[in-house]
């Protein structure tokens, strides 16, 4: 039988605005992501608040506030109360963002669009799924299956697989990276077999990247420079998402007699760092291939750091020698 189904752009179309859609199957509406950006402009919320009430489940496929920094303002401020589902890492690693986010803020603005208790109550309120586990919805939704699927981009990055009564399939997939990375694994396509529907973007699409190991190589030439010039520097950079790859790559320089990087000092500042290198610890099965056979071979983690340390706000980071490479996370203060 033929589904009804209709797509609802709120963002995220025609432009670079964070993603945010309403996806209806039959009478079942999904909340594709729910992203704000970092101005927490309302006007993007204006129309999605419309619709909140009719909102059945939320589906999150990244960590980061362009794929969910609303949510704490919609569950605590608009009272979307659905159920809500994410893979185990883009729950932990969601949380940090936002915490990290929210005291951003509060450090240098009466801040009040959303709470730390908001950002609880609706972490609180995710089901926390592994990849390929799939859940049968109920009531409303039934006949509907909902199955997570990697993505590469950041830890825990989903693909999201829908099926009505086992035939149709319905596939959003957006910011997917199908190339290996340093800690993940790139996705793979080719497990979709012609879904009837496939959501997906065209960021970057006309972008052609370099290769990583040339990268690689002209991020510590001009670090190396730089700190021999007696500079510091700074690289910009989110909470939890991208960051664990840089992260990584940073420490191997360090820890590389050649690089002559040794005698720097390596810092990573934002309001949750600690925390953030903890859950990363705690993530390897979500990890790339190589990353996992490291692990169980010779229980090499990582994100177990020799080099770096960890600062949690600038005067931990000023009692850190000089010249020193810091990688923060600013949030800016609107004009």
């Amino acid at each position: 039988m033929t589904s009804i189904i209709k797509l609802h752009v709120f963002s995220g179309a025609n432009d670079e605005s964070p993603p945010c859609y309403l996806l209806q199957v039959d009478e079942f509406r999904f909340l594709l992501d729910c992203g704000w950006n970092e101005n927490f402009d309302m006007s993007m919320l204006k129309e999605l608040k419309r619709h909140i009430h009719q909102i059945d489940a939320v589906l999150l496929s990244y960590p980061d506030n362009i794929h969910l920094g609303a949510l704490p303002y919609l569950i605590g401020k608009c009272g979307l109360s659905c159920p809500i589902y994410s893979t185990i890492p883009v729950y932990k690693m969601g949380q940090m963002f936002m915490y990290d986010l929210f005291q951003s803020r509060h450090n240098t603005s009466d801040f009040d669009i959303f709470t730390l208790d908001d950002v609880d109550m609706a972490f609180d309120k995710i089901t926390q799924l592994k990849y390929s586990q799939t859940v049968t919805l109920k009531g409303k939704g039934h006949g509907l299956q909902i199955t997570p699927l990697p993505a590469g981009h950041m830890i825990g990055g989903t693909i999201w697989k829908i099926v009505k009564d086992g035939e149709e399939e319905i596939v959003y997939a957006i910011d997917y990276n199908h190339k290996k990375e340093r800690h993940l694994n790139g996705c793979s396509l080719e497990m979709f077999n012609r879904p009837s529907l496939m959501i997906t973007d065209s960021y970057n699409a006309s972008y052609t990247q370099s290769r990583r190991r040339l990268r690689d190589e002209q991020l510590m030439t001009t670090i190396l420079q730089t700190m021999r010039n007696d500079g510091n520097v700074l690289v910009a950079m989110d909470t939890a998402g991208r960051m664990l790859e840089l992260a990584q790559l940073l420490d191997q320089m360090w820890r590389s007699t050649e690089s002559g990087l040794s005698t720097y000092s390596l810092a990573l500042l934002n309001n949750v760092s600690f925390n953030v290198i903890e859950f990363a610890k705690s993530q390897v099965e979500w990890m790339s291939d190589k990353i996992m056979r490291a692990f169980e071979d010779n229980r090499n983690n990582p994100y177990q750091f020799k080099h770096l340390k960890l600062c949690h706000n600038l005067a931990e980071l000023s009692r850190i020698p000089e010249p020193k490479v810091g990688a923060f996370y600013f949030i800016h203060k609107p004009p």
